[in-house]
């Protein structure tokens, strides 16, 4: 499959206002739309890049080229066992897409995958100057992982581009990755991860958490895998939200097969950073 991006992220929160002092006032997202049950926030040049709401469940989508995009993946889907949907013209209005359908992935993630998302004519103004230019990532938490693997490549078409341990990380373009699965004890949305235009914007943002007394999960680091510069903070829902530079993309991504990386924390960090993400520790550490 081709796909054009990884679109949007949605979350479930309890409150919105306490979403958007996460998401806007301390990660410096820019708000979008809002109304009773949602409020959108921007990245980019898309009209969103998250959406945190009251009443729909957590989901990641995908955006795709053409309509038959989506008649091959419900044929690809159905052949592996896996039930989609067609969503309602008032479902893809409200999220501000042409046409979508929707499937469960096997950690009980719902995956969108959407044509025609409306993209903004404005440009992006974060409440400060955080230097975010994109919506890069988002990982997974998973209790089986080969079979969240077998759903997201065989069944979505995106490919491995390597493995931490039992971490798998995949592409659906020329990034390293824009979906990484990991190894854990529940299920679910693990974290979600937007570019900064320089590495110096990762420093500054993790002086800017320290200053207001903000957790800092993991980093500053280096992804051993991606190449990426890092420094990970907690969003709304307690979703992991990370500040990223300099992920690896194009035909050095590619070309080359996937690689094994140790079951080690080193593996998640070259840099040393401590953390406390069981995640993120290696099974040699945990």
């Amino acid at each position: 499959m081709t796909y054009r991006d990884l679109r949007y992220l949605r979350l479930r929160v309890d409150d919105l206002d306490a979403a958007t002092d996460l998401a806007a006032g301390i990660f410096a997202l820019m708000p979008g739309d809002r109304d009773d049950s949602r409020a959108m926030f921007r990245s980019d040049a898309r009209n969103y890049a998250l959406c945190c709401s009251v009443s729909e469940d957590p989901a990641v989508a995908l955006s795709v080229a053409r309509p038959e995009d989506l008649d091959r993946l419900e044929s690809r889907l159905a052949a592996l066992g896996h039930a989609s949907a067609r969503l309602s013209p008032e479902d893809c209005a409200m999220r501000e897409v042409r046409q979508a359908m929707s499937v469960v992935a096997p950690n009980g993630v719902t995956v969108e995958l959407v044509l025609r998302p409306l993209t903004s004519g404005w440009p992006y103004h974060g409440p400060r100057d955080a230097g975010i230019r994109d919506f890069a990532a988002v990982s997974l938490a998973c209790t089986d992982i080969p079979a969240n693997e077998h759903f997201w490549t065989e069944g979505l078409g995106l490919r491995t581009s390597d493995y931490a341990g039992e971490a798998v990380f995949l592409a659906l373009d020329e990034a390293h990755h824009r979906i990484a699965l990991y190894p854990s004890a529940h299920d679910g949305i693990l974290g979600a991860a937007w570019e900064v235009a320089t590495k110096d914007h990762i420093m500054r943002n993790w002086y800017h958490l320290q200053k207001l007394q903000q957790p800092v999960l993991a980093g500053p680091g280096r992804q051993p895998t991606s190449g990426a510069a890092f420094v990970t903070t907690r969003g709304p829902a307690g979703v992991l939200f990370t500040y990223m530079h300099g992920m690896e993309k194009g035909s050095e991504v590619t070309a080359r097969a996937p690689r094994q990386f140790a079951d080690a924390a080193l593996s998640h960090c070259a840099w040393g950073s401590p953390t406390h993400q069981p995640e993120f520790l290696g099974r040699t550490e945990k």
